[in-house]
């Protein structure tokens, strides 16, 4: 049976239609969003809600050739809402409004989380490596600075020093973007920024 057919049937409230159309897609969108999310509960959280929003939206189905557009829509702003969340931070909200500035309606649905943190991860490495550990340790993996003290084997007060002289640069360099210069607010004020970044 063609997926044509297959999404004809889900308009109709045929329910083996849809266990068949997720038999199709939710390995795949599984995989996608394991990328980014790495918890697999999460994940699983997250493929689970956009199949029951297509259910509950079938009959608004417009596209009768492919779910393909429609679900992967729908898991990239899932992935982008999951990050919202995490990050609890209207400075994220703020990155999403110039994105969509930029980038109007047709491509909303294309804002990658991961443009974001590739920036990132790739001025963090270009720290001198002192100050690129403090800032790992602190803002993505949450440790307080005594336990980053007791890691790296240095004193609390080099720390905190390597922690605010390694912000100050970090901030100098992404600045370069701005795009993403708004969100260097999350790294300084933030207690963690979530492992999920740095995987």
């Amino acid at each position: 049976m063609s997926e044509h057919d297959l999404i004809i049937q889900l308009k109709n409230d045929d329910r083996h239609a849809f266990d068949t159309i997720y038999g199709m897609y939710a390995t795949k969108l599984m995989s996608y969003c394991l990328s980014y999310v790495r918890i697999i509960e999460d994940a699983e959280e997250i493929i689970q809600d956009i199949f029951i929003s297509l259910w509950k939206n079938r009959h608004s189905i417009q596209n009768t050739e492919s779910l393909s557009p429609f679900l992967s829509a729908a898991l990239r702003n899932s992935i982008l809402y999951y990050f919202r969340r995490k990050l609890n931070s209207p400075i994220y909200e703020e990155f999403v409004s110039l994105r969509d500035d930029k980038h109007p309606v047709e491509d909303r649905a294309n804002i990658e989380y991961e443009e974001f943190r590739k920036i990132i991860l790739s001025e963090i490495n270009e720290l001198p490596r002192s100050q690129r550990d403090a800032i790992i340790l602190s803002k993505f993996r949450g440790l307080s600075n005594k336990e980053i003290a007791d890691e790296l084997d240095l004193s609390i007060q080099t720390v905190k020093n390597a922690l605010s002289v390694g912000l100050k640069n970090l901030r100098k360099r992404l600045s370069q973007y701005p795009e993403i210069f708004p969100l260097t607010a999350i790294l300084v004020y933030s207690t963690n920024i979530q492992s999920s970044i740095y995987l």
